[in-house]
């Protein structure tokens, strides 16, 4: 599934301020990589974010995130959003930009 462009800028216009930031086109996803990891992704109307698995993956499921889900039906510790407004944009992406950095 390809990525929504318009989320993509909205993902790009929060990240850019948050230090050096490569993309990465990833099997019809757009990855924003921090560090040299992925911090955050776009594909088709969901942005999503690695999450490690474990602890921080249930904690994100809590605050309203869901399973990002693999066409494959592969299972990934990646936590997804759909439709956020720019402000839980912005705390879920400062969030994976710290994660991406330690």
């Amino acid at each position: 599934m390809a990525y929504n462009p318009e989320l993509a800028d909205r993902v790009r216009a929060i990240i850019e301020v948050m230090g050096d930031v490569d993309e990465k086109r990833m099997m019809g996803s757009l990855a924003f990589m921090v560090n040299g990891k992925m911090a955050v992704g776009v594909s088709g109307d969901e942005v999503f974010f690695p999450m490690g698995g474990g602890e921080a993956l249930e904690v994100a499921l809590q605050q309203g995130a869901h399973r990002l889900a693999l066409a494959s039906g592969r299972s990934v510790p990646f936590a997804a959003l759909t439709d956020p407004d720019d402000d839980l944009l912005a705390d879920w992406i400062g969030d994976a930009v710290e994660r991406a950095l330690g």
